[in-house]
């Protein structure tokens, strides 16, 4: 039962661990909710199963990002599902490939290592520094041991000494630097002349028979996925919360318990003026700033205002303008000996010149603000916040197994789980595997709900998390199979992709019999003129020259250099928006390396290096692979 709070720490705190060994192996799966051991796995590697489950949340990791990526360009209906599938299941994989390595190779953590890095996880402190107590309390909160935690955090940190290891081998070289900056900003002069396919889908008219044969050609691109409508239950601590009474008992009993944490420390309030010294000046340096800070302190006894005089005098510029205004602090902010002299003086007094590691001081305490117990009336908000916030998370995590264990007994509704913890049954719209509305924005719903337990034997889900104090437990209630999407529905946008297609193949039609003639002799100012179009000439232009399109860039930049054979080089390319380009090459000029400034040379470095230790990662996975026992059962979710 608690596997699923042992899960959830792998998910708010196991990316993150897992971000710290590799980019590239970071896609893994949650775990499963409610699984049945006699399922086949996804893969097995030397006898470490990876489970369907894990694979089915990797690939829906993997899916969300793409559409993130593309936003509005993203067509569910191009993607290769069998193709993602597979390399999300490469990557699962592939890190324990990694891992499993690692601890062949003797590779171990020591104790001393594993708590340094478990202290500088933002979670477990406060106010930057590591905290026992929440430490405990964050892993306790999600079901989660310290033996338990640290076991994964060891195995973790294994892996990435193998990985680690193998990159600080990489290196790049002077020369390599060079000479790839100088093809890198190389510099290339042209002219071309495109052939737009727009104008051309007006000749373009697909018959009913041409749009029935791309309708059953591309019958997968139009396919509806399937989808479900989800009954289900949240277990949310905010609507706990507001049945929640905080006592005056309590409130006082929490506020005697917390006078000591609440107790200020003792601040005190000063000025100075600073006369500037380096720490290592000479005997005669030191002597004449001393004298200038005594010149200064004889007019301050005298009855001088000190506020003008620091204005005047201080080399301190956060404070000059301000009289030497250092405002309130606990005894331990300042250096040693500003700070022992401040704390040994009374209010009003001004102290002789102090050294430091900045020069001398001349220092007065303005104000000294006692260390005190807050009143109970200052801070009884906090209080009720506090204490209300522990029993609205008590309650939850008390309902949460409630919860739990009836989704449980009770597998085929939910309404045993409603009536006992008064929660309401609500209905979603539809949910396919990648998204929907609502609660199918989460992907753990998603995964809950498309799980074999729930979509094909009917039962309820394991309440999953989807955000702090908050879970949901689904079951299916209506379901539609993947189904053809009707021709009508579909078929504006294949006539509009026909036209397309059609427009793209004249344009190219036209570019080839141009190209030809190009290659005849005749010029581009010719064929432009022949065809009533326009050449552009584009001079010493770079990779990412702007206001050039990227494609036709990248086809200049992949060309031969012209030579004195053959002095200029032609191309014809279609673009992807059906757009023909012919393309003539007329000068290369490569990039001086002595213009290199040290930004470039430092980042084309980073770039080199970094290219290369994913090569050497790529090798190292390879031949991992080759003598590893991977196996893929042909009856399981995996591709």
């Amino acid at each position: 039962m608690l596997q699923a709070f042992r899960d959830r720490v792998m998910g708010v705190l196991g990316w993150v661990i897992i971000g710290l060994i590799i980019v590239t192996f970071a896609l893994f799966g949650l775990g499963s909710y409610l699984q049945d051991q006699s399922r086949p796995y996804a893969a097995k590697v030397n006898d470490v199963e990876i489970t369907p489950s894990e694979l089915q949340m990797a690939y829906l990791n993997q899916r969300e990002r793409m559409q993130q990526m593309l936003g509005d360009a993203f067509n569910p209906g191009l993607i290769e599902e069998r193709q993602l599938k597979q390399q999300a299941l490469d990557s699962l994989i592939n890190r324990q490939l990694i891992l499993q390595a690692a601890e062949k190779g003797g590779m171990a953590v020591s104790d001393q290592l594993l708590a340094a890095r478990i202290h500088a996880i933002a979670a477990f402190q406060k106010a930057g520094k590591f905290d026992a107590d929440l430490y405990r309390e964050v892993l306790a909160r999600q079901g989660q041991t310290p033996a338990r935690f640290e076991q994964d955090m060891r195995l973790m940190f294994t892996g990435e000494q193998l990985t680690n290891g193998l990159s600080d081998t990489v290196f790049v070289t002077d020369a390599e630097l060079r000479r790839i900056f100088s093809l890198q900003q190389q510099k290339r002069s042209f002219s071309y002349l495109r052939i737009p396919a727009e104008p051309l889908k007006a000749e373009i008219e697909p018959d009913e028979s041409a749009i029935k044969d791309y309708y059953a050609a591309h019958a997968k691109q139009f396919t509806t996925p399937q989808r479900v409508r989800l009954s289900y239950v949240r277990l949310n601590a905010d609507v706990l919360g507001k049945d929640i009474d905080v006592g005056e008992q309590a409130i006082q009993e929490e506020y005697e318990q917390r006078k000591a944490a609440l107790k200020t420390k003792e601040q005190r309030r000063a000025s100075h003026i600073l006369f500037p010294l380096a720490s290592d000046a000479d005997t005669a340096e030191v002597e004449k700033v001393r004298a200038q800070a005594e010149d200064v302190l004889k007019k301050i006894r005298g009855g001088a205002d000190f506020g003008k005089l620091a204005k005047e005098f201080s080399g301190d510029p956060g404070s000059a303008s301000q009289g030497g205004d250092l405002g309130y602090f606990p005894a331990g902010t300042m250096v040693p000996a500003f700070d022992k002299t401040v704390f040994a003086m009374h209010k009003g007094d001004v102290s002789d010149p102090v050294r430091t590691q900045f020069g001398f001081h001349i220092i007065k305490l303005t104000d000294i603000k006692k260390s005190e117990i807050p009143p109970l009336e200052k801070v009884r908000d906090e209080m009720i916040k506090e204490i209300r916030q522990q029993k609205v998370g008590d309650l939850y995590y008390d309902q949460l197994e409630q919860l739990s264990n009836l989704v449980f007994e009770n597998p085929g509704n939910l309404q045993a789980a409603a009536d006992a913890l008064g929660l309401e049954i609500k209905t979603t719209d539809w949910i396919t595997a990648a998204n929907g509305p609502g609660i199918g924005q989460y992907p753990e719903v998603r995964v809950a709900a498309f799980s074999e337990d729930v979509l094909e034997s009917g039962n309820n889900s394991e309440p999953v998390e989807v955000g702090q104090d908050d879970a949901i437990a689904v079951r299916i209630k209506d379901r539609e199979p993947a189904h053809p999407t009707p021709l009508d529905e579909v078929k504006g946008k294949i006539v509009a992709q026909l036209k397309q297609e059609g427009a793209a193949g004249k344009a190219r039609e036209l570019g080839e019999k141009l190209l030809h003639a190009l290659d005849k002799g005749k010029t581009l100012d010719a064929l432009a003129q022949d065809e009533k179009l326009k050449v552009e000439k584009v001079d010493a232009a770079g990779r990412d020259a702007p206001g050039h399109d990227r494609e036709l860039l990248r086809t200049v930049f992949s060309l031969p250099r012209p030579d004195q054979e053959k002095t200029t080089v032609d191309k014809g390319v279609a673009l992807a928006n059906g757009d023909y380009v012919l393309i003539r090459l007329s000068q290369v000029e490569d990039a001086d390396p002595d213009t290199m400034s040290d930004a470039q040379r430092t980042q084309l470095k980073r770039g080199l290096e970094n290219m290369r230790r994913n090569l050497v990662l790529s090798s190292l996975l390879d031949e991992l692979r080759s003598h590893a026992e991977v196996v893929i059962p042909k009856d399981s979710d995996a591709p």
